[in-house]
């Protein structure tokens, strides 16, 4: 490989200028992609990288699959209301067929941040606030979504996430800086993760949040020291929507060459559309400033996810798989788990009274199905 194909693998671009998006995976300065839902461009783009670029190596396509793709589920907090792992496993399975029916192989999925505070507008889409449930839900999550085998065509890799304190935002605010102490990471923040690692989540993303001035896709001590060295992870570490240029503004980097810099010898594998990494590697490993070491080690992470996920072997979505987008085995399934929800809440609060209002019994059918 040369090195602008090395750093081709590091950069992940969005589906939303298509000419740029197959010119530049056409040249190997693409490795993955996101929010391709359409498995017939899909396969268009898939056949640019695999018979146009020099190395044929395949993208994968990755989306926000949360809590359902075609058949929707309750929310992620509506799930852990129901202390009932099999249905966050069962949400995910389906959730997985649907999607990589589609052309996606990756979610950034499950989110399994620890909140307290209720202003975070992004409590809906985690588990809650206890460490026990959290992780317990995130590792069902992530059978579901992987399956038996990630090889399987209808297994995506599951991306836990945000690594790490994200949930701990000052004043709730997104993006916003957090005060974690090791004790306190180590004791709440972290055990989710930890647990997602031991259950085999083939990819962890890193969060928006700078922690004691440090953001955490340029953060060592997470990253390395915590994530590598302590658990020994081998699998993809990739930043949030442009977290890594996003440095910038927390003051921790001058510019994009130097958020590059910082976010790759942390160990931030791939840099999710902000294209720092393309643009500025180059001349940084020039200088001595990044070592081949570091990207080889970043590459190899990524080309194991996609041998893991059999995609050299079956780069393309099958035409008998697309019928999968939306299988009449699944709905219903989405009401289903709304409903066993809406029971225990009952059982535990009293009633809903907009449920009773139903006349031919289904009390429950209102409760799931629909989220915000």
């Amino acid at each position: 490989m040369t090195l602008e194909e090395k750093i081709g693998q590091m950069n992940q671009l969005h589906c939303e200028n298509f000419p740029y998006l197959k010119t530049e995976t056409r040249k190997g300065r693409v490795g993955s992609v996101m929010s391709i839902t359409d498995p017939n461009i899909f396969n268009e783009v898939q056949r640019i990288a695999v018979e146009d670029s020099r190395l044929g190596i395949p993208l994968i396509n990755a989306r926000d699959v949360i809590h359902g793709f075609k058949t929707i589920f309750p929310i992620p907090l509506g799930q852990a209301a129901s202390f009932n792992p099999e249905i966050a496993e069962t949400g995910a399975r389906i959730a997985a067929t649907e999607a990589s029916a589609a052309g996606i192989r990756w979610t950034f999925a499950p989110m399994i941040d620890i909140t307290h505070d209720p202003r975070w507008g992004r409590i809906a889409e985690g588990f809650g606030e206890d460490p026990l449930l959290v992780s317990q839900m995130g590792v069902a999550a992530i059978k579901g979504f992987q399956g038996s085998s990630l090889n399987h065509p209808t297994s995506i890799a599951a991306c836990a996430k945000h690594f790490a304190g994200y949930g701990a935002s000052e004043g709730g605010r997104d993006y916003n800086s957090t005060y974690i102490t090791e004790r306190q990471f180590r004791n709440l923040y972290l055990r989710p993760f930890e647990a997602a690692v031991n259950a085999g989540a083939a990819t962890l993303m890193t969060a928006f949040n700078d922690n004691d001035g440090i953001p955490s896709s340029a953060n060592p001590f997470l990253l390395k020291d915590v994530l590598r060295n302590e658990w020994n992870y081998r699998g993809t570490v990739v930043s949030d929507w442009a977290s890594v240029s996003e440095m910038i503004r927390h003051g921790f980097c001058e510019d994009e060459k130097e958020a590059a810099l910082k976010a790759t010898n942390a160990g931030t594998d791939i840099g999710m559309v902000s294209e720092t990494y393309i643009k500025h590697l180059p001349q940084l490993i020039k200088e001595g400033k990044v070592s081949m070491e570091t990207i080889d080690n970043a590459v190899r992470n990524i080309l194991r996810l996609k041998f893991r996920l059999g995609l050299f072997e079956h780069p393309y979505i099958a035409d008998q798989r697309k019928r999968d987008i939306l299988s009449p085995r699944f709905p219903g399934s989405g009401a289903d788990s709304g409903r066993t929800i809406g029971c225990f809440i009952k059982e535990r609060k009293g009633n809903f009274t907009h449920s009773e209002q139903h006349k031919d019994n289904s009390r429950y059918r209102t409760i799931g199905g629909r989220t915000p």
